[in-house]
């Protein structure tokens, strides 16, 4: 009896530990379980803030909107160069030394068709009105401005020599009398009075001011040229220079 007895009690001790073992070894399994790793934080860094694809859209364009066009128009020959001013109705002659402060010999103003003649056996006349417009580059030079070329011939038949040193011109145009601007670009080619005109002789300069050719047909030409004359004048359309 007592044989029986210790093997049956063998079996059911072996039994219990069977159990044992077995309930540690779930226990064991499902905290190894790759389903139950931990969530990763909220801290972890966002692919938003990874640097953008769209940021190139940021860069500086290759070809800039604003640049200027190569097609832009040029000024107009009348817009080139100071804008004009109007002049007074008589031009006041100028002060040289030496010279008398009034003129005592006066001649009438002319056509530009006429000379001027003096009743001392002095003339001046306009040869000719040659319009151009100016090419050149430089200081006082204003590419693409209109300006006229006065052909201007000084007879001397007096008996005395004439001092062409300080002659004076003026040229206003237009309705207004606006003051034209002397034109000193090489495309004028002018050429001033000078030194003195021994009597019986003539002299040729070329005076170039900024009219515009479209008003030619309206315009004043003033020559002071000494103390002793009054300022020989032209007037009307000067492309009836003879």
């Amino acid at each position: 009896m007592r044989a029986h007895q210790g093997r049956g009690w063998s079996r059911a001790g072996v039994m219990a530990v069977a159990l044992l073992v077995a309930s540690a070894a779930g226990a064991c399994s499902s905290q190894d379980e790759p389903g139950a790793a931990p969530a990763p934080s909220s801290a972890s860094p966002s692919a938003s803030a990874s640097p953008s694809s769209s940021a190139s859209s940021a860069s500086p364009s290759s070809s800039p909107s604003a640049s200027p066009s190569s097609t832009s128009a040029s000024p107009s020959p009348s817009a080139v160069g100071p804008t004009p001013t109007p002049g007074p109705s008589v031009i006041p002659k100028i002060r040289r030394p030496g010279q008398p402060s009034r003129p005592s010999i006066s001649a009438a103003p002319a056509p530009f068709a006429s000379p001027v003649a003096y009743s001392d056996g002095l003339e001046l006349s306009v040869d000719k009105v040659t319009p151009g417009v100016e090419t050149g580059q430089g200081p006082g030079v204003f590419t693409g401005r209109e300006f006229a070329v006065f052909t201007v011939t000084l007879r001397n038949d007096t008996d005395k020599a004439i001092d062409a040193q300080q002659v004076v011109v003026t040229s206003t145009y237009g309705s207004r009398d606006l003051v034209a601007e002397r034109v000193y670009a090489n495309d004028a080619r002018a050429v001033d009075f000078g030194g003195r005109l021994a009597p019986g002789k003539s002299a040729t300069a070329r005076y170039a001011f900024a009219v515009p050719a479209k008003q030619l047909g309206d315009v004043r030409l003033v020559v002071d040229f000494d103390g002793l004359h009054t300022s020989a004048q032209f007037d009307g359309d000067a492309r009836k220079a003879s």
